[in-house]
């Protein structure tokens, strides 16, 4: 995919609605259950979550990339005729994220391996405007951090049956997080979960291993 560079600034790019984003080409992305039945590394932490088959209920992610130079924007858009979010212990919230390797064998499959870390973006319905920060070195292994010590932003609408939201941050922030150079290539993977669905950690649609994206110069 492409991740254009355009002339708006930062506040206009969190809008999912802004009129900037029709500048932008949107690119579908085709997302299936995240493999987990019989999976030996799943079962040793929850032996529930192995046995799940029922997950993955969101079937395609749309998705338009932009930077101003300064700041890398995705609007995430998806199927999701509720607005769910936890009210109650047995409910369950509707949430995005999109992954970076932080080293070049890191999989976005198994959300990386001991050695092999992975950042990413992660946003639920229930807390909006707080996106969090995550690491992670395989299953079972995240620490959530704050979004906002990493400049992370996000803005978030739910119209018509379908999210549209847009994560935001600082093409660099420190060593510890994703890096991005206009003119030179990223990769990325994205994760939705469906909190009607009782979708939550492992229990979610992804899009596959990292897949490759130019950073216009």
């Amino acid at each position: 995919m492409k991740i254009v560079r355009i002339k708006a600034d930062t506040a206009t790019l969190l809008d999912p609605a802004a009129p900037a984003w029709g500048q932008v080409q949107a690119q579908d992305f085709p997302m299936v259950p995240t493999p987990l039945k019989n999976n030996p590394a799943i079962e040793a932490i929850s032996p529930f979550i192995a046995q799940s088959t029922d997950h993955g209920v969101v079937h395609g992610l749309r998705v338009a990339a932009a930077h101003n130079g300064e700041v890398l924007t995705l609007r995430l858009s998806w199927t999701s005729q509720k607005h769910d979010t936890i009210a109650d212990l047995d409910q369950f919230v509707d949430g995005v994220a999109v992954m970076f390797p932080l080293s070049a064998k890191a999989s976005a499959a198994t959300m990386g391996s001991p050695g092999e870390p992975v950042n990413a973006w992660y946003w639920r319905a229930d807390k909006a405007d707080q996106p969090f920060d995550v690491v992670a070195e395989g299953y079972g292994t995240s620490v959530r951090r704050s979004g906002k010590d990493a400049k992370l932003q996000s803005g978030a609408l739910h119209q018509n049956g379908q999210w549209h939201v847009v994560l935001a941050r600082a093409l660099s922030v420190g060593n510890t997080h994703a890096r991005f150079t206009p003119g030179e290539p990223t990769k990325l993977a994205f994760g939705v979960w469906d909190g009607g669905n009782r979708e939550r950690a492992g229990r979610k649609s992804f899009s596959g291993d990292f897949m490759l994206a130019t950073v216009d110069a």
